[in-house]
Parts: structure tokens; sequence; C-alpha cells
């Protein structure tokens, strides 16, 4: 544990988590200390492509599964035992790493965790238990960016399986993740009491994005009330219906969270946001969940798709609203998407997914 200081809405002060170092900190010293490029994978996925920018995802899975066939990518498991003073302690440290692994790995995805680069996971050099900093992108937030997504529900690279016992994944990975998941869905109920009251305290990113959404839609609306005024004549008259563009209008579009989420949501809903409005008083609907609020402050759509998306992992049925599936067939199905060739190929260079 580490302490953590808010100061105002939107700033605060986190401590320092001591005896702790990155991963790629502890592989870039791996390498130096044996005279190895830091980036040799990535130097061997762009000689067999230079033109990585414009392949096709197959193209760049062979790319991708070229660098890592011509590389060890045991550096973090090499370090481990190098910095262990005895086997007994290496043993206890590989141990704690596996775990704490799978539980990191279960909890980042049931609170959409992203940006896991090796920059932003940190192990623990007297315990080997790992540490994740850098909560800026919850909620699935990277999944849905414009450009480079994450494809992947958690970091589970080969330079991170490396380390594990000699069943890798099959061993004690898998069997923390099954229990780790079993416990959150067990208590989803305590869980989601506690993630719906984002819902009426709305998160200051949600606004930002929010914002965002109003920015270009105000943007858009701006343009169109110029053409009207064009439209209209003279200077001077003014229209009643074109005050209101944006607000009454049919102006205002679903975010791409309302339509990810298939969350039905009331024209009025997209003023609800995390500071109030004069206009927005209106009662909000949301047919799929079957309930009424009032009031901006209840209102906040991607704050409900969010914590719907919640519900859905802790229920099993993240995959397929109609099935639900086991503990043990939704950590299958993780696995598969985090160790897939071509969910990692297409990651951004900076998260290293050859790492």
């Amino acid at each position: 544990r580490y302490p953590v200081t808010p100061l105002s809405s939107n700033s605060g002060l986190i401590g320092f988590y001591p005896n702790c170092e990155n991963i790629h900190e502890i592989i870039q010293n791996y390498r130096d200390a044996h005279h190895q490029i830091l980036n040799l994978e990535q130097r061997l996925a762009q000689q067999f492509s230079p033109n990585w920018d414009t392949l096709t995802i197959l193209q760049k899975v062979e790319s991708f599964e070229y660098a890592l066939s011509n590389t060890p990518g045991n550096d973090l498991q090499r370090a481990m035992w190098y910095k262990s003073p005895n086997a007994e302690t290496w043993l206890e440290r590989r141990t704690n790493y596996t775990r704490s692994l799978a539980v990191m790995s279960i909890a980042g995805y049931i609170l959409g965790l992203g940006d896991r680069h090796p920059s932003n996971i940190m192990m623990h050099i007297w315990t080997g238990k790992v540490v994740h900093i850098d909560f800026g992108d919850c909620f699935e937030l990277a999944a849905h960016r414009e450009k480079f997504p994450e494809t992947v529900p958690f970091r589970l690279t080969r330079m991170f399986i490396m380390p594990m016992e000699v069943s890798t994944i099959e061993g004690s990975f898998k069997f923390t993740a099954n229990h780790t998941m079993r416990v959150l869905r067990a208590n989803r109920d305590s869980l989601m009491a506690v993630l719906e009251a984002f819902v009426f305290d709305p998160l200051v990113s949600w606004s930002f994005i929010q914002e965002n959404d109003e920015t270009a839609n105000n943007t858009k609306n701006n343009g169109k009330q110029q053409e009207q005024q064009q439209q209209r004549g003279p200077k001077g008259q003014t229209s009643r219906n074109n005050n209101q563009t944006g607000f009454n209008g049919a102006d205002i579009h679903m975010s791409r969270w309302d339509a990810a989420t298939n969350v039905s949501v009331d024209v009025s809903a997209v003023l609800a946001g995390s500071r109030p409005d004069e206009r927005g008083g209106k009662s909000i609907k949301f047919k799929n969940e079957g309930f009424e609020d009032k009031g901006w402050q209840t209102g906040n759509p991607k704050a409900r798709a969010i914590v719907k998306r919640i519900h859905d992992k802790l229920m099993g049925t993240d995959f397929d609203p109609n099935t639900q599936l086991t503990v043990a067939e939704q950590i299958e199905k993780l696995i598969q998407q985090a160790t897939s060739s071509e969910n990692l190929a297409v990651l951004y260079v900076g998260w290293v997914p050859l790492w």
C-alpha cells in the first residue's frame, strides 16, 4: 500500500512505494550488464518489415512472430534469478510474482485498467510481488481510443510468462486467476455498490470525455447556426429554434461509449455531466435498466455504460450478453485474448508488446 492524498477535485499527492523497480528498469539493467541491445526485438521486426505502418494485420503478426522466434525473451526470468541470494528465496519470489500478477490482472480487467506498459508495472525487490501504478486509463478508456486502441484485457506477454513456474500459465497463474474471479463474482453486490457511487458523483475523467464530445457537437452546431443565419436574411433577425440548437434539436449524437454499450439515453441525458446545467433539470430514462432518475447529478450516461460493463464482467456475460460463462470459461477466454499474437501485434509500439 502507498498513501494517496487528494488536494482538490482534480489534483492530489501520491506517496512513494519503497523498494520497488519497474519492469522496464529491471530489463534495461539486465541487458546493459550483458551488453545487449535494449530494443532488440523492435529492430528485428523493423528489419523484417520496414514499412510497418502500411502492413495488414496478418503481415504485422508475421513480423511480430519473427521477432519473437529470434530472441529468447527470458530477461526478466534471468534477472529474478540473479537478484535472489539463494534458491529458496528465488522460489518464494517466483511464487509471489505469479500469484500477484494473476490477482492484479483480473482486478485490472474488472476495472478496465489500461496502459500497462513495462514502466507502469513494478516489482518489489524483496518479495517479488507485482505492483501497478498509473491508473489514469481506467474503465476501458484505452480500449476506446481512436488510434491504437488496446486489444488485450491485461498484460500477459512472453516476458511476463517466462518467470513463472514450469507449467507457466497453466499452473499457479490460472489457479489464482480463477480464485480471484470467483471471489469477485461472489461479492459483486458489494463491489457494484461502491462503483455505483461514481454514477451519482462522476469522475473528472468522465466529465473531460463528455466535455470533448460536447465541444465537437458545439462546433458542429455553430457551423449550422451560421449557415441558417445566412439563409435567414438580414442581420438582427433571431430565431428561438436556432438559439436552442444542440439542446432540443437533432444535433446531439450518441458518443462512442453509448453506441458501444447499446445504452438507450434520452436527448436530455447528453446534457447530464459533472457540472449542473440550468437547462438540464429534466428526468432521464435509461430504458435498458428500467428505472428513472431526476436531475443532472444522477444522469451521466457514460458512467451508466461503464457500470453496466463492469456488471457484465462480474456476471460472466462480458463476451456474449445471452450466454453466462463459468469462471473457468471466462478466465480461459481472457488468457486467449491476452496472449493472442493478432491482438499483441497491432498494439502501440510504446506499449512494448514484444516484451
